[in-house]
């Protein structure tokens, strides 16, 4: 069966300034859904929004056809730019909370098989963003919304977690967003470009620059 989450009717504004205005935004379980926009463009508040964890003016939060209302929705994992697991609790008991089992983790990275028994602080910020990504991947809920998955990774590790996030849409429905906008339109089935409050279907690159997203070639 596919389930289907859609986000639309969201209203949001700070200090009289329009965040979020004219959205809407579909992914299917067996999707990758790519969302692109500038820095402040309200791409991680869509996300908060989706998951609960930020209150909207107005909002319309749907998993198939059926309104979510509570916060921290049990059907949708939410990975933030932030780091994700506090700085005072062991990976090994990070993932058991989750209910994650390592051996997940170790099938696509085997390093981090050496890391479990630490705290954040105590590794890489490259190899928690890894275990962060593979954590919220490997969890219960349907739908997993990714905010700059890839950020401080090495290209061989980039690699490896576009290739297990191609496997897992066949479970999940997943949502992500990243300043490596090319990775993002590689792995993605469906792309929208967050720009001026408004989300914007993309069919084709061209639009990238039309939306003023990307620039346009030299000498064009």
């Amino acid at each position: 069966m596919t389930d289907v989450l859609e986000l639309d009717g969201i209203y949001l504004e700070y200090d009289l300034s329009k965040i979020l205005t004219s959205i809407y935004l579909k992914c299917e379980t067996g999707q990758i859904v790519g969302l692109l926009g500038r820095n402040g463009s309200g791409k991680s508040s869509l996300m908060k929004i989706a998951f609960g964890s930020l209150q909207a003016h107005s909002k319309s939060v749907r998993i198939n056809d059926v309104f979510q209302i509570k916060p921290f929705n049990k059907e949708i994992n939410y990975l933030p730019q932030e780091p994700l697991i506090p700085t005072f609790i062991p990976i090994s008991k990070a993932l058991k909370l989750y209910n994650v089992p390592q051996e997940s983790l170790y099938d696509v990275f085997p390093e981090t098989r050496d890391v479990m028994n630490e705290k954040p602080s105590a590794i890489s910020g490259g190899t928690l963003r890894i275990i962060e990504v593979l954590m919220i991947l490997n969890a219960k809920p349907r739908f997993a919304l990714l905010d700059e998955p890839f950020s401080g990774l090495m290209p061989v590790h980039i690699d490896t977690l576009k290739d297990y996030l191609k496997f897992k849409k066949k479970e999940k429905g997943i949502i992500i967003t990243d300043h490596l906008y090319k990775h993002v339109t590689d792995l993605s089935d469906h792309l929208y470009v967050l720009s001026n409050g408004k989300t914007y279907p993309v069919k084709n690159k061209d639009q990238l620059m039309d939306l003023g997203y990307v620039p346009p070639p030299p000498g064009s």
